[in-house]
């Protein structure tokens, strides 16, 4: 499964690569019955087919140990009751998830505060129960219907009743099954009260009306404001307006935001995304309004990460602090990620100054194809700091952290975005629904499962969604830095990988050359390779040894 694909349906991941790796075998089995029948076959052609197919069955190892990592088989026919059991398995985890995600999302009604918030804690504890549970290699059957009518059919059940169900839920899901004895089905209310709806939205319409009034200003600063009787089309500093369209209001106004929508709106240093590139971008957005298509400095505004789903749950999609936020951009085109095809048919659609927001896909195609005299501005998630880190899961997301667990985070990642990405996701594995806190066992079931999942992210790196995908050259820029640096100082790495590159016999990856600066600045970019930041601006310069326990070694030894 690709990183960029919802993690939380997982059938894929085993079956997917077990369907690949036999349309793989079924392709090399004809060319040896060639073989058998005394024909000629292309040597290279098999060979890289054979390599294929012993990555394909390391994939499945790896896919099958990340769901039980006790899993043994002898045969295909074992094999075969494996995955089939691992997808009975995951749709009894979906059924988990699909029940947390309705008790979190729904509220309690009473006329006593006190019983209110006390179901409400109980509901917690349920879903607490459910998602630790589901994280389990053996996960039982959960009883009764599908989510939608779940907890109507929980609380209708009779205690005085020998009922097999009852019996189910008392063993094997005791906080769940606390949770409907004491419930009432009058007292539920699937989805937020409509006055915590109201709440909701309304500092949404604030924040747009503000933003509004923002533009306002700027225009009045620009330009004194005129009483003006003449049509809007003749006047081009009052036609300018036109851009902030009702529509596109009214497309911020109604995104899905997260429970709570309340995130610091970092500038600066308070963000995810280097502080000058920001200001740059603000700058540029703020002139553009004024300036003619064929006339500005730059093309368009480009923020690009290697972290992209879920879209509204990384440092620069999230809403109240993504890039958009802190630039004052009120486009609907930043609220979605952009391939690289679809954004350069918007900047050649559109007039204003846009901006697009997307992975390694997008970031290459502005790096590499620029117009004449006139390139993209630009920013991008590189590795975050363990502060960022802190920030991230404990501001943003609430999360209480302990201090050693910031530190593991840390370790795992080094604030690799590729690699919080994925952490994230196991932390916070039902949308806009992130913990409280992070019991022992489940910190410890996540490390794990981030860690068996490597394996999967570097075949990403390889065939992955283009948003995640890296060039031959790309991976092979990885590789380089890694052997490097085993030997090589910040002074002496360039070189290294450069005029003294042979004397690392690797014949088969060419050495370090100005040609290769944009795969280098991509790669720094998205956080792959660690970098000087005085160097930022030439990327071959910006290089630095990989760190010993840096996990970009591990990704590289699967590509």
């Amino acid at each position: 499964m690709n990183a960029i694909e919802d993690t939380q349906d997982r059938r894929s991941i085993v079956s997917d690569t077990l369907q690949k790796l036999e349309e793989k075998a079924r392709r090399l089995r004809e060319k040896i019955n060639l073989l058998e029948a005394g024909q000629q076959v292309d040597r290279s052609v098999a060979a890289a087919e054979l390599t294929e197919l012993l990555d394909l069955s390391q994939n499945l190892r790896d896919a099958i140990s990340s769901e039980d990592s006790g899993a043994e088989w002898r045969s295909k026919e074992e094999l075969q009751a494996l995955v089939t059991r691992l997808d009975e398995v995951a749709v009894r985890r979906q059924r988990y998830l699909d029940l947390a995600q309705r008790l979190e999302s729904g509220t309690v009604m009473h006329r006593r505060e006190r019983t209110r918030e006390e179901r409400l804690r109980e509901r917690d504890a349920a879903v607490a129960e459910l998602m630790e549970i589901s994280g389990q290699s053996l996960v039982p059957e959960l009883p009764g219907p599908e989510a939608s009518t779940w907890l109507e059919w929980a609380c209708n059940l009779d205690d005085s009743v020998a009922d097999p169900d009852l019996k189910v839920l008392k063993m094997f899901f005791p906080r769940l099954d606390d949770f409907v004895r004491q419930m009432e089905i009058e007292m539920w209310h699937d989805g937020a009260l409509e006055h915590e709806e109201a709440q909701a939205v309304e500092p949404t319409k604030i924040h747009v009306v503000q933003q509004k009034e923002a533009l306002a200003v700027t225009e009045a600063a620009v330009e004194p404001a005129v009483e003006a009787t003449e049509p809007l089309a003749v006047d081009p500093v009052a036609h300018e307006p036109a851009v902030a369209e009702p529509e596109a209001l009214e497309f911020v106004a109604a995104a899905e935001l997260m429970e709570e929508p309340q995130h610091p709106a970092p500038s600066g240093e308070h963000g995810f995304l280097p502080a000058d590139e920001v200001e740059c971008l603000a700058l540029y957005l703020a002139k553009g309004r004024w300036e003619s298509k064929f006339t500005r400095p730059v093309r368009a505004l480009v923020a690009a990460s290697h972290w992209l789903t879920p879209w509204d749950q990384n440092p620069l999609m999230y809403p109240g602090g993504g890039i958009a936020a802190e630039i004052g951009y009120i486009g609907s085109e930043a609220l979605e990620p952009m391939s690289a095809v679809q954004a350069q048919m918007a900047v050649a659609a559109s007039d204003d100054l846009l901006l697009l927001t997307g992975g390694a896909d997008l970031l290459r195609w502005s790096l590499e194809h620029t117009e004449p005299e006139r390139a993209d501005a630009m920013a991008a998630v590189r590795r975050l700091s363990e502060l960022q880190l802190r920030k991230w899961f404990g501001e943003v997301f609430k999360i209480e952290l302990a201090e050693p667990q910031v530190q593991d985070m840390y370790r795992l990642t080094y604030g690799i975005p590729l690699l919080v990405g994925e952490l994230h996701r196991r932390v916070v594995p039902l949308h806009d629904s992130p913990p409280t806190w992070l019991g022992f066992a489940i910190w410890t079931r996540v490390k794990t499962a981030f860690d068996e999942h490597l394996p999967v992210l570097a075949q990403d790196l390889k065939d992955g969604h283009p948003a995640v995908r890296l060039t031959d050259r790309e991976r092979a820029i990885l590789k380089m830095v890694v052997l490097a640096s085993d030997n090589s100082t910040e002074e002496t790495l360039l070189a290294n990988l450069m005029e003294n590159w042979h004397t690392y016999r690797h014949k088969e990856l060419a050495p370090l050359s100005s040609a290769d600066e944009t795969s280098v600045r991509l790669l720094e970019m998205l956080g792959l390779l660690p970098m000087r930041e005085e160097w930022a601006s030439r990327p071959l310069k910006a290089l630095v040894p990989v760190d010993a326990d840096d996990p970009i070694r591990q990704i590289v030894t699967y590509l």
